[in-house]
């Protein structure tokens, strides 16, 4: 007799089409190519030094054992601390702060704690696709909603309008945005929160890249408007802010008893973040943001850079200014290719490794995505490379 090793429901969670990418720009490395990597969704830098003398400290000093689950108290003040400082919306660190392992699991977390089956959530496509698999390992169901690239990559309202049901409970809200590098205005934010309040949804934010913003940007949290902070539940993340992908830091700023139920969860899943992580998750938060200041304005000279090559380029564009995080979100006019033969022919024959825009839903066909991840001198010769490519692609030779 056969025994089934697998969860039938777990042919509905795809792998990352984005490590085939990773994995076919490694072989091409490997062989002795030079590849340049557009792909990577993380920032190229170090851990700033005083950042990574506290986590040392904290091992010097034995601090290696279990943490409360809601992660340290100083931690959870300094995020509230952070929170109100650059959010404007003031969260108990006691009941309402929770440190978790990366902001990836603040969104299972919270999904996990709030969803009942076939309860749904509104997600915007494109976007991250971790949302959507998150949702059905909970055992809810996404509903993908449009993005307006005409009008800033906003979610189309009025299109989400129609999807509402009974069964409709939350709402998926991502500022700055993977994969396009939008930022929301505050009263497209605040266009959210009414929609959130008409139809009694919970929004779920995503702000991992809320400090990676660019001239003429400003973020909002829709914590921040009136009446909205008990329905929403910000996901956030020191990851990208202080380049600390590995150390996996994020939090859960949400309702009490959302804490509650998210606490129980992790009592049964991680019990616990790393201790002395978090002492080094203090000292970014508490210590000096010069660092913070100078990633971003380095991030700011590569997109400009990148957006510069786009508009050189043959059958390339942007239809909405990347205002933000550390991506754009490239149109294509070549004919007869779609977005994976597209990154695929610009990998194998620029040795440029791009992330097809269907990664990140449906509505992603057309586009891909580049990540200005990488030093000046890789951005400028890998959209020189891509040009090349897209004027021979266009002009049909």
């Amino acid at each position: 007799m056969s025994t089934e090793l697998v969860a039938r429901h777990m042919a509905d969670i795809p792998f990352s089409t984005i490590r085939r990418v990773f994995e076919r720009a490694a072989q091409l490395a490997a062989s002795g190519r030079k590849i340049i990597n557009f792909g990577i969704g993380r920032p190229d830098f170090d851990t700033p030094e005083h950042i990574k003398a506290a986590a040392k400290k904290a091992l010097n000093e034995g601090r290696v054992h279990y943490t409360p689950n809601t992660g340290l108290p100083q931690l959870r003040q300094a995020i509230a601390d952070s929170i109100r400082t650059y959010k404007q919306v003031s969260y108990n660190p006691e009941k309402e702060i929770m440190v978790t392992a990366g902001g990836q699991e603040a969104i299972y977390l919270s999904l996990r704690a709030f969803l009942n089956p076939e309860d749904e959530i509104l997600v915007p496509d494109p976007g991250y696709p971790q949302f959507m698999s998150a949702i059905r390992l909970a055992g809810g169901r996404g509903i993908p909603i449009p993005l307006s690239a005409e009008d800033n990559f906003m979610p189309d309202l009025k299109t989400a309008e129609a999807f509402i049901s009974p069964k409709t409970r939350g709402i998926i809200l991502n500022s700055p945005h993977n994969p396009t590098g939008s930022v929301l205005d505050p009263e497209q934010i605040a266009a959210i929160g009414r929609f959130a309040e008409k139809h009694g949804l919970v929004v779920f934010s995503d702000e991992a890249y809320d400090r990676i913003l660019f001239p003429g940007a400003t973020f909002s949290s829709p914590a921040a408007l009136p009446g909205m902070k008990d329905q929403t539940v910000i996901w956030g993340s020191l990851s990208k802010t202080y380049a600390m992908t590995g150390w996996r830091i994020g939090y859960l700023a949400a309702p009490r008893e959302m804490i509650h139920a998210a606490v129980k969860m992790q009592q049964n899943v991680l019990l616990s973040t790393c201790s002395f992580a978090q002492a080094g998750a203090v000292a970014a938060l508490n210590g000096p943001q010069a660092c913070v200041d100078d990633m971003v304005a380095e991030f700011n000279r590569r997109r400009q850079i990148i957006l510069k090559g786009i508009s050189q380029a043959d059958g390339l564009s942007y239809p909405a200014m990347p205002r933000g995080a550390f991506y754009v979100f490239v149109h294509h006019h070549i004919k007869n290719m779609d977005s994976v033969n597209l990154a695929d022919y610009i990998l194998e024959n620029a040795g440029v490794a791009v992330i097809p825009g269907t990664s990140f839903g449906k509505r992603g066909e057309g586009f891909l995505r580049i990540s200005y991840a990488a030093s000046q001198a890789d951005c400028r010769e890998g959209m020189a490379r891509i040009a090349e490519i897209s004027h021979k692609l266009t002009i049909g030779k």
